[in-house]
């Protein structure tokens, strides 16, 4: 009788266990909501400077390290690398461009236009738990690598911080 009263035991928590896992449909559906609603909205306003850009990071966020072009924030113990290049002639969908032409498999693939902006995110599984996740709006992008269970609540501040990018400089290739 335990035997039957543990081996129900199993199964049912086992079943409690799998109706709260995320699945990566949910996710998905999730992830282009709230990025496309953080798209449409209004920019926060920039709060960390990085050469010739500004941009609005979480407090929980950190910038360890910066080069030409890119910065390595780190937030709650995962590392986010920011790219950004302001090349107006290319366009403002062409570090999209380069970055979705990568030889990959892409789960999500959203692009958003509004007026003059242009942004998306981008999805792909790396491994049986992790997918690299990028966000983008015109000149700017940030990626990192995520666990299922994260890619919505990542892509959303993600969104949030391209989407607060403000150029300082009118010329930076001068």
């Amino acid at each position: 009788m335990k035997k039957h009263l543990f081996i129900l035991f199993v199964i049912f928590t086992s079943a409690v266990l799998a109706a709260c896992n995320t699945t990566i449909e949910q996710e998905r559906e999730k992830t282009l909501t709230e990025v496309e609603d953080i798209f449409l909205d209004e920019a926060e306003r920039p709060n960390t400077e990085l050469d010739d850009l500004e941009v609005h990071l979480p407090y929980t966020a950190e910038v360890a390290e910066t080069s030409d072009h890119n910065a390595v924030i780190e937030k709650s113990n995962e590392t986010y690398v920011l790219f950004h290049h302001l090349n107006e002639e290319a366009g403002n969908d062409v570090i999209y461009t380069m970055t979705e032409a990568a030889e990959a498999e892409w789960l999500v693939n959203e692009t958003f236009e509004e007026k003059d902006r242009f942004g998306y995110v981008l999805l792909r599984q790396i491994d049986e738990e992790n997918y690299e996740l990028t966000t983008g709006m015109d000149y700017t992008k940030l990626t990192t690598v995520t666990s299922l269970e994260d890619i919505s609540s990542n892509a959303k501040w993600m969104m949030d911080t391209v989407r607060s990018a403000d150029w300082t400089d009118d010329n930076p290739e001068e």
